[in-house]
């Protein structure tokens, strides 16, 4: 008997080790749990409200209510669909423009031996750093000067000009990856740097410049500030971000409630987790393609 009680004492002393072992694990846990509570309860409570009655707003804003109210998106959507025809615009001249500048110059710096090179891809690692608000009074100053306040061209300008540095980055590195072999024999062939960078570089770059794509409609649907700044009292030409503002700010004054505001941030959202759904594989991908190589 007392063989049996002392090969059994062991035991609680071994449990007690493997639960101070997870111990952390179980509070890591129970601290995500919380943080994607705190993420996902104010978008669910976006929803929910989207569909409510004024009424109904205030006394049942924690819980969702029926029957919904559907008419609050026919509402919203009739207010801002000539602001998601801008937002298209500018994302399909300017992201466009964005990557055509950012494949050339990436290109450029990767294949094409020119003076300075070193230098200005230093540069543009040097802009990529450097916080975008730094410069953000004096390129004001410089499109009022130029004219170009309150105008559409000058939400579409910065993504042709500093827009592409991230791009450049990400495809430089790409391209220097390829073996130099395939465009030498190109050039032997009689190939230009224009025809290597089209038939060679360009079809095996197509997954970064997916992500890239991806990454600009994300961002021009999502900009406050600058179109905010630029565009200034001309309500016509707007973005969705910067109207969506005034729009629920106007609509609170005058309603006293959020309905109809929340069923447009439904309906604004609604493309980009579309995009996001269908192309997370395909972003994923850029991004491990265009890892930084030296």
């Amino acid at each position: 008997m007392r063989q049996v009680r002392s090969s059994a004492l062991p035991a609680p002393a071994g449990r007690r080790k493997k639960i101070s072992k997870n111990v952390p694990q179980i509070i890591l846990n129970a601290v995500i749990i919380l943080l994607l509570f705190l993420m996902i309860f104010p978008l669910a409570m976006s929803v929910w409200n989207a569909f409510k009655l004024d009424y109904q707003f205030e006394d049942t804003m924690w819980y969702p209510t029926f029957p919904l109210n559907i008419y609050n998106l026919f509402d919203a959507f009739a207010q801002l669909k000539e602001y998601i025809l801008n937002t298209v615009v500018v994302g399909i001249a300017g992201g466009g423009g964005l990557l055509l500048v950012a494949g050339l110059s990436a290109y450029a710096f990767a294949r094409i031996d020119f003076p300075g090179r070193r230098f200005f891809f230093s540069m543009v690692i040097a802009l990529l750093m450097m916080p975008g608000v730094l410069t953000l009074i004096p390129t004001i100053q410089l499109y009022k000067d130029f004219g170009l306040l309150n105008n559409r061209f000058s939400l579409i300008l910065p993504l042709w000009t500093t827009g592409p540095i991230f791009g450049v980055f990400l495809l430089a590195s790409f391209f220097k990856g390829i073996p130099k072999d395939i465009f030498e024999s190109a050039k032997l062939d009689g190939a230009t740097d224009l025809h290597c960078f089209i038939k060679i570089a360009l079809p095996l770059c197509m997954p970064i410049m997916g992500t890239l794509t991806i990454m600009t409609l994300v961002n021009i649907w999502n900009d406050y500030l600058w179109p905010m700044i630029m565009l200034g009292n001309e309500t016509g030409k707007y973005t969705i971000p910067v109207m969506l503002n005034a729009f629920t700010t106007d609509y609170y004054k005058t309603e006293l409630y959020y309905g109809a505001p929340l069923a447009g941030s439904v309906i604004v959202s609604i493309p980009i987790l579309v995009l996001f759904a269908f192309t997370s594989r395909q972003f994923i991908s850029g991004m491990t393609s265009g890892a930084f190589k030296m």
